[in-house]
């Protein structure tokens, strides 16, 4: 059998997230083709590559077709892997292939890695096609008819195909099965008019939506491969999938959401994850009753931890005029409450809640100014002064593409932003916003489920779960491996992280560090409970401790009966 071999590079656009543990449609759109021909599929990432070059390099040397995916359109610090360098590119180009090399994804609109800076156009002689269509689409059509057209576009109805045909390739990945898969419901911008001035996204071509039948279909197909977790992650805006068209745009559609999440729900009934991604905010504005039911069907049937991201960029009511950005001031406000209110409910007391809203902010677009940053720290502030939460406040600059209306903008209207004043503004973000947020939304003793141990440094083992913009936690046990999954107890708060321990703690097991990491318990009453373990009885913790308080505070983080063994869990999760 011939071998198709696909490259991942890794892609972040507007509605796109592919860096591990996410593994974007892309990845297995591509693989679906190669096996509807009946080829042999090998997948490798980039971050393979770099650890194992010539294993890489062999199966390089070996394929008939190679697809390679790649490119960021919007900036992003990533943990799980590290985006495809334009030198590497160049680099794995150049090398002894004998099969065709197809570069398709985000970077055929240009290369560009941080935000701030104009996008390289890519010339790339070695590569036999610079796809600036569809792949997939693209792929398909040459292996049909042995013709290359790099512009192709495809519909939906191969899609389905391609999507269950590519579903195995997710056991290739090396982070399986700790993988999260981004499902496409739809592509383009659904706003009517001309689209925010900046975003790839107005400009992939006409709106179009997946049938729910076509997106569950190929979500039964990756459960059946071993995948657990799902974001509904390739949508411009989740609130108004399946809507209908009106005068203000379009409104949601709370029936097909309630169908789309139910469905998913019964044809994995075993999941871990489930969850979303972007929104448009001006929806909630202009729909708010809709809106308002389309996020508590969300909340109802999605896991806890979510987030649903919405991209504010700009309250200055100048840069909102020339970027033709979508919501003012009041009516950004407006949409955090709504979310707060309808979702923000947590299953337990201690669990983390459904859903809350992720904030965007863009600084530096065209006709920006250091008075906007006045107004998003006023903005800010009203958030945390209202006992409202954001999980998360995204701060990024532009990455400015040929083909969008800010290159053109910023000739007009350049950026007056001080970069010394912008690197204050953002470290006053970090500070005096980020942090209170946290304690707000995962309390002292919040239990954080499903977390992966990714690396250790000193007495921190360092985790996430598979969600959507997770949480950073620095679990304090030196004796976790890498690649553990467990459950943890919240402790600490960083400014971007928090610290746990393990939950329920094993107080007779557990090294000094975990028990002087709860609060109150400090090094010298970690050290005397620590010497006089195993404790077979509550009365002996007690003469131990020796503080009622910090009993209980203790009780928190290891929940005992009078024999010291942990209770059932779901009995101290409510």
């Amino acid at each position: 059998m011939p071998l198709g071999l696909i490259f991942d590079g890794y892609v972040d656009e507007p509605a796109c997230l592919g860096v591990p543990p996410y593994v974007s449609p892309y990845v297995r759109y591509c693989a679906g083709v190669l096996r509807y021909f009946d080829y042999d599929v090998a997948y490798y990432t980039c971050d393979q590559w770099r650890k194992d070059p010539k294993s890489v390099e062999e199966a390089l040397a070996e394929a008939d077709i190679i697809a390679i995916i790649a490119g960021l359109s919007v900036p992003g610090r990533y943990r799980g892997g590290s985006p495809l360098l334009l030198s590497e590119l160049q680099k794995i180009a150049n090398l002894n292939r004998r099969g065709l090399l197809f570069l398709g994804g985000p970077i055929a609109s240009g290369y560009v890695l941080r935000g701030g800076m104009d996008a390289l156009t890519i010339y790339l002689n070695e590569v036999d096609c610079l796809v600036t269509g569809d792949i997939d689409e693209v792929l398909y059509h040459y292996l049909s008819r042995r013709e290359i057209i790099s512009h192709l576009r495809r519909g939906y109805g191969n899609v389905n195909i391609w999507s269950r045909l590519g579903s195995e390739v997710v056991k290739l990945h090396p982070w399986y099965p700790w993988i999260m898969a981004e499902i496409e419901l739809s592509r383009g911008c659904d706003q009517v008019g001309a689209p925010c001035s900046f975003c790839t996204e107005g400009t992939s071509g006409e709106f179009e939506e997946r049938p729910i039948s076509d997106v569950i279909e190929e979500m039964k197909a990756l459960y059946k491969a071993g995948v657990k977790a799902f974001r509904f992650g390739k949508c411009a805006n989740i609130l108004t999938y399946q809507g209908t068209l009106s005068s203000k745009g379009r409104r949601p559609n709370p029936k097909a959401l309630e169908e789309l999440y139910k469905n998913a729900l019964e044809s994995c009934p075993k999941l871990s994850v489930l969850h979303t991604d972007n929104a448009n905010p001006k929806t909630i504005v202009d729909f708010p009753e809709e809106s308002a039911e389309a996020i508590e069907i969300i909340s109802k049937y999605n896991t806890e931890g979510d987030v649903l991201s919405f991209g504010i960029e700009n309250l200055n009511p100048r840069v909102r005029n020339i970027n033709n950005l979508k919501v003012d001031f009041e009516e950004a406000l407006f949409a955090v409450r709504l979310v707060n209110e309808v979702g923000g409910w947590r299953p337990t007391k201690r669990s983390l809640p459904k859903i809350l809203p992720g904030l965007n902010f863009i600084v530096g677009l065209a006709g920006d100014s250091n008075e906007s940053l006045e107004i998003h720290a006023k903005f800010l502030r009203s958030i945390l002064e209202e006992g409202l939460a954001v999980r998360r406040i995204n701060i990024r600059k532009p990455m400015v593409f040929e083909k969008t209306p800010l290159k053109t903008l910023l000739t007009m209207y350049p950026s007056k932003v001080k970069e010394s004043r912008y690197r204050k503004w953002k470290e006053w973000v970090r500070s005096e916003i980020d942090q209170p947020m946290l304690r707000r939304i995962a309390p002292l003793g919040c239990v954080i489920r499903d977390l992966r141990i990714e690396e250790k440094v000193g007495k921190l083992a360092f985790g996430r779960q598979l969600a959507t913009y997770p949480l950073l936690v620095g679990v304090v046990d030196e004796t976790l491996p890498v690649g553990a999954i467990l459950t943890v107890a919240v402790t600490d708060y960083g400014r971007r992280s928090i610290t746990g321990v393990p939950f329920p703690l094993d107080i007779n097991n557990c090294p000094l560090s975990s028990l002087t990491a709860i609060p109150g318990i400090g090094k010298a009453r970690a050290t005397r409970i620590a010497q006089k373990r195993p404790y077979a009885s509550l009365e002996k913790l007690k003469e131990a401790v020796d503080d009622e308080i910090i009993l209980n505070v203790l009780e928190l983080f290891a929940p005992f009966n009078k024999f010291l063994t942990c209770q059932n869990r779901a009995e101290h999760d409510d």
